[in-house]
Parts: structure tokens; sequence; C-alpha cells
């Protein structure tokens, strides 16, 4: 989870800006000014905006509810849900017996470049890391098991063919590698430095003019966002869990804030 890099290099397209706002912010839709005046202060032009618009409307990842207006297509992007809804994604979270889910993929043809791209991200987006070639793995620590698991993976784009399914009963030294498979101690640094990144920008935000402050936030923002919704949600008995509930407090939180000083901006 490579969450703490320079802010600059987290700058978003015309069409990250887009989805950002409407996926972040709690109105049902935004108009076309007030997606180009927040352009403006993200330093990005009109033209460019208008574009990201018709672009995203073209791959339904938006709809038009109105004349000017729009909002996000949630329905079919499962993408998008995760990244509304990460606050919750803790609730997901059950406890772990010390069995496993696998993933089987070593049959399906990888010939379909972006289909296949969804099904690594499917993975990925579930916490999964490759135990050997063509099995995933992850613990068994999620509600619902291996039934809810292959409906989730399903919606986010798991490629046909492959088998979803639950397993224990593995030898002390398998055990082992399936831990090791994640990088606790890389993930607790995300942990802090994430939420030093969100600490530092609440002191400076005072500081700033209003414009820039809605700038910084929505760059924070969406930096910690996405390292929260690429979290493995691994259980205790390999990451505690304390770390990761501190950073999603002070993550809503601060998001709370950044949507007060958005709606302030694109209002003024």
């Amino acid at each position: 989870m490579d969450i703490i890099h320079n802010i600059e290099e987290g700058e978003p397209s015309a069409a990250d800006l887009v989805l950002d706002l409407l996926i972040t912010h709690p109105e049902p839709h935004m108009t076309v000014q007030t997606l180009a005046r927040a352009g403006e202060i993200m330093r990005l032009s009109t033209p460019s905006v208008r574009v990201a618009l018709t672009r995203l409307l073209g791959q339904d990842r938006i709809v038009k509810t109105g004349r000017g207006c729009y909002a996000v297509q949630l329905q079919g992007n499962s993408v998008h849900y995760e990244v509304q809804h990460w606050f919750e994604k803790e609730s997901r979270m059950g406890q772990w017996a010390g069995g496993w889910l696998l993933v089987h993929d070593g049959d399906v043809p990888r010939s379909d470049k972006t289909a296949w791209r969804h099904h690594l991200r499917a993975l990925d987006l579930n916490g999964f890391r490759t135990l050997a070639a063509g099995l995933s793995v992850r613990p068994d620590n999620l509600d619902g098991g291996a039934e809810a698991m292959r409906a989730a993976l399903a919606r986010l784009g798991l490629a046909a063919g492959s088998l979803v399914f639950g397993g224990s009963g593995f030898d002390a030294d398998a055990a082992a590698r399936m831990r090791a498979l994640w990088d606790v101690q890389a993930l607790s640094a995300a942990y802090r430095g994430a939420l030093k990144l969100i600490e530092d920008s609440n002191a400076r935000l005072p500081r700033l003019a209003p414009e820039a402050a809605a700038r910084e936030t929505l760059l924070v923002g969406r930096t910690v966002i996405r390292g929260i919704v690429r979290d493995p949600l691994l259980p205790e008995a390999i990451q505690p869990g304390a770390p990761r509930r501190a950073l999603i407090e002070a993550t809503r939180s601060y998001q709370a804030r950044a949507r007060e000083l958005w709606r302030e901006v694109l209002a003024g």
C-alpha cells in the first residue's frame, strides 16, 4: 500500500477530479459550472473538464441528471462503490478461525488484457496475494466466507472460469508461507505515514487561503483513501487493526472538513 509519496505526484486528471467530487461529496449531482470551478482550483482548464465529462458519459461512469447536471454512475461500477464506501470497509471483517480463501485462475486465458487487468484488480482490492502460479490466497476473516467473496470478486471483474473456495488444515510450513505474503511492517509504516499526512495537513489548513486549502484536502484525501480502499483487512493475528482504525477515523474527520471547505469555495 504505497500511499506515502509527494502529494503533487497524485495530481488528478480532469476525469479523476470529476469522479472524486461526484463520488466523495454528498450532493446528489453537480453542475458543469461547479465542476469547471473545481477544475480551476485544481489547475485544470474548463475545456478539459468538459471533455472529461463527455468521455465519462460515454464510458457509463457518470450519468446526466438534468441540463448541465451530472452524478456518478454506481450501478455496474463496483470500484466507484468501493471508493464511495471506503469508511465502511472494516464492517466486512469477522473472526478468523485460521482458514483461508483461495482463487485458482491457472486455466483462465490472459489474451484479453483489459479483462485480465480487471481480474487482477478485483483480487488486489480484496486483499489477495499470489501463493503459487495460478493460485491466490487471503485469510478467511471476512463475513460470508467463500460465497460472499465469490460475489464480491465477480462484481469487480473476476475472470470467468476462476475457482473461489475456502481451505484449511494446511501444514505449518504452508501456513507460515501464506502469512508472510503480506508485508505487515510496510502496512504499519503506511498507516503511520498516512496519519501523519492528515495531521500535518490539518495543522497547515488554517494558514492557507480557502482555495489552496480545498486543493490540499483533495490531494491528501484521495491519496489516503486510495490506500484505505486497497487495505487487505488482515486479521489481528497477522496485522494489529488499531492503527488502521485510527487512520479511518482520522480520515473520516478530515473528509468532513474537506467537504465544508469545498462547499465554501464552490459557493463563492
